[in-house]
């Protein structure tokens, strides 16, 4: 470094940093921004498309219903002639009963070929006598054979608004002997869609093919409109089945985006639209604190480049200290080694001061089942111990090395439980690395299963060998760990063993599987996530 007359080189550097900083604070704020602003879009999309799903599901249901029961009423007619049923009191009660069992049915009427009025289980005759002329007569008369919905219709004598389920009755020849219709309270779709949380310029809507308005959430205040065929919305449409657009209400001039769906087969469109500033809500208020903190940030830098430049004025006075400022570095750095091993030795002794207890207790102890516990107790102790052991080795915070870690891990239980030097082999087949919080209860999981393999598959002294993997499979990993000893016994003993291996496995969040194949085998498969 030169002398003080060089110093407003390094001010002018930082001057250029800091202009570098605020452009590309900006560009990564626009595209933070952006692609937010597209993911929100996306999300909503999926949300409103999954809307129209419920829907359809919602309409095709009441079809279905309607039709079925449309279907019994003509099988309960039967070749009799419509007029023979006119003020019937039996047939009456009959369709009455029918009527109790459909949600939200408010009559069912039955007319003749000239729509004349036969039968009703509206004994108010609240509706005119006859229904010449109707959107639900020539809609059925137009599709005999068909269950036809119909537009919504909204009547004077009666509170509120209706939909019309129709279906022709055939004679023997197939001309057209009259009409059953199922009455619907609109409020049978209103109450479906109606959310207490939902934000109350959001849409619910069936449309017919010829725009008629069949259902709608909320409902409009003043006529029901009928959507233009030519125009947009109803242009939209007919593109595809299936999709999403935006557009601005013709009943109260509010932007949505919309999802709909085709339903070729009733002749329906389902629509779901949610207001755009209910859609970009959150995308607004992270979009402002975004640009608050960058606001913040860009305040912050450019006081620390007033702070920095003011102290490249002191460059000389530094320079002189910078020697020592690197011995004191230099000691820092050795003092944050030493407490480094100083925390790794706290660890230690604090689980060395747990299994020492465990110890001291298991030598009170005259009873075998309760000092097995407590040596259980002891293994699993120390299969924790190792995961932080073998992150300390590897230097790594994070990710444990497998093939080490199962290594050590079945080193120590071989030695533990071994009768005999070299009478059972402990195989381990692992590689890869794995994050801590999958680590553990893996690691006490196989502490587990071969602490069983070498207790009680060679318990009568036989040699034998017992393998411990772990392989990729596809998109799961597969441990298994199998021994070539007595078996798993037609009745396992009361320890938690096995139970702790089936809870470690949910855990990973994966299955276990525990079975006889010459020996004992334990299969754990887990997802792939976070190994490599």
């Amino acid at each position: 470094m030169g002398p003080a007359g060089t110093l407003p080189r390094p001010r002018l550097l930082l001057a250029v940093a800091a202009s570098l900083a605020l452009v590309s604070g900006i560009v990564g704020l626009g595209l933070l921004t952006w692609y937010d602003h597209d993911d929100t879009l996306a999300d909503w999309k999926a949300d409103l498309g999954l809307s129209a799903r419920m829907m359809e599901a919602h309409i095709t249901s009441l079809h279905g219903t309607a039709d079925a029961n449309l279907a019994r009423i003509a099988d309960h007619i039967g070749s009799r002639p419509l007029a023979s049923l006119r003020n019937s009191e039996g047939d009456r009660v009959w369709l009455e009963k029918m009527r109790d069992g459909i949600p939200y049915a408010f009559a069912i009427c039955l007319h003749d070929a000239k729509a004349d009025l036969i039968l009703s289980t509206d004994r108010q005759d609240l509706f005119a006598p006859s229904a010449l002329g109707r959107d639900d007569i020539t809609q059925a008369a137009a599709q005999p054979g068909k269950t036809v919905i119909s537009a919504m219709i909204s009547t004077k004598v009666t509170p509120g608004h209706f939909v019309v389920l129709s279906h022709a009755i055939r004679d023997p020849d197939g001309t057209i002997a009259g009409f059953a219709e199922i009455l619907v309270t609109a409020t049978y779709f209103d109450d479906y869609y109606r959310s207490p949380d939902g934000d109350p310029t959001a849409i619910y809507g069936i449309y017919r093919r010829d725009g008629s308005l069949v259902a709608r959430h909320p409902m409009p205040d003043g006529p029901l409109i009928k959507l233009d065929l030519d125009k947009h919305p109803f242009t939209e449409f007919t593109r595809t089945k299936a999709g999403t657009f935006r557009a601005t209400s013709v009943v109260d001039g509010v932007e949505r985006m919309v999802a709909y769906r085709w339903l070729h087969d009733l002749d329906l469109v389902v629509i779901s639209g949610l207001t755009m500033d209910r859609v970009f809500r959150d995308w607004t208020a992270r979009t402002q604190r975004n640009a608050t903190l960058f606001a913040g940030s860009m305040l912050l830098l450019l006081l620390a480049a007033m702070v920095i430049g003011e102290s490249l004025r002191q460059e000389t006075r530094l320079l002189r200290s910078v020697e020592a400022k690197a011995a004191e570095l230099t000691e820092a750095l050795a003092e944050k080694d030493v407490l480094f091993q100083e925390v790794h030795h706290r660890v230690k002794n604090n689980l060395q001061v747990i299994s020492s207890l465990l110890t001291m207790q298991s030598l009170h102890v005259t009873d075998e089942a309760t000092r097995g516990t407590l040596k259980d107790a002891l293994d699993r102790i120390h299969s924790m111990g190792l995961v932080h052991q073998t992150l300390y080795e590897s230097n790594t915070a994070a990710r444990v090395d497998l093939g080490t870690y199962f290594g050590k891990l079945a080193e120590g239980l071989a030695g533990s439980y071994a009768t005999s030097r070299g009478a059972v082999t402990v195989q381990v087949e692992v590689t890869g690395t794995l994050d801590l919080d999958s680590a553990v209860p893996l690691g006490m999981l196989a502490n587990e299963a071969l602490a069983n393999a070498l207790k009680h598959a060679f318990a009568d002294g036989r040699p034998g060998t017992v393998t411990v993997s772990l392989v990729r499979e596809a998109d799961q990993w597969c441990f298994t760990v199998k021994d070539d000893g007595c078996g798993l016994p037609e009745k396992p003993g009361k320890g938690i063993g096995l139970g702790l291996i089936r809870a470690l496995a949910r855990q990973l969040g994966g299955r276990s599987a525990i079975t006889r194949d010459g020996g004992t085998l334990v299969t754990v498969t887990f997802p792939a996530k976070g190994a490599t």
